[in-house]
């Protein structure tokens, strides 16, 4: 007589489903095909690409530097790292896009200390965000526990003594 195998437990088959959805087939078409469109676009716009190398340099560092799950401070430091750069970006679109203006560009303080310090400011709002949002957190749960207490005791008051006190029973506790 076979035997019958043993059920998987809810933790075995959640684990085979996210190692299923990890592999699902094409996944690296779309990088493959975004490369090619980016590697052809690169000589149609070299002066770009060249202020955007030397300007974002913080966010390559934030992106290269953070370890773990749940990386985001290149998202923080990126998007306003490119905030800074923007505009340069644009005098350089609708004006003389051309390879020496983008050197110009780069050599040039102002265009570096824009772009470098809104990178800073990215850097100062991703850390100071989680004591920030940890506070509020606190404080608002510690407003529901006040608010819960206060219900608690007008129900005592309404309702008198018993209603706060665990009902003995001599029945021993469900096993479960």
């Amino acid at each position: 007589m076979a035997r019958k195998p043993a059920a998987k437990s809810a933790v075995a088959q959640a684990q085979a489903r996210a190692a299923a959805a990890k592999r699902k087939p094409g996944g690296g078409t779309n990088k493959v095909a975004m490369l090619m469109i980016v590697a052809a676009l690169i000589p149609f716009s070299l002066p770009t690409a060249t202020v955007l190398v030397f300007t974002m340099l913080p966010t390559l560092a934030a992106y290269f530097s953070e370890r773990g799950n749940s990386r985001y401070a290149w998202l923080c430091v990126g998007g306003l790292n490119f905030a800074g750069v923007i505009p340069f970006l644009f005098g350089l679109w609708f004006g003389v896009h051309t390879e020496d203006e983008a050197l110009r560009l780069i050599s040039d303080g102002n265009v570096l200390v824009s772009a470098y310090a809104t990178s800073a400011l990215g850097w100062m709002i991703y850390k100071a965000m989680p004591p920030m949002i940890g506070s509020w957190l606190k404080f608002s749960t510690d407003r529901r526990v006040g608010s819960l207490k206060a219900a608690q005791r007008k129900l005592i008051e309404d309702w008198g003594d018993e209603v706060a006190r665990k009902p003995q029973s001599d029945a021993p506790p469900a096993a479960g």
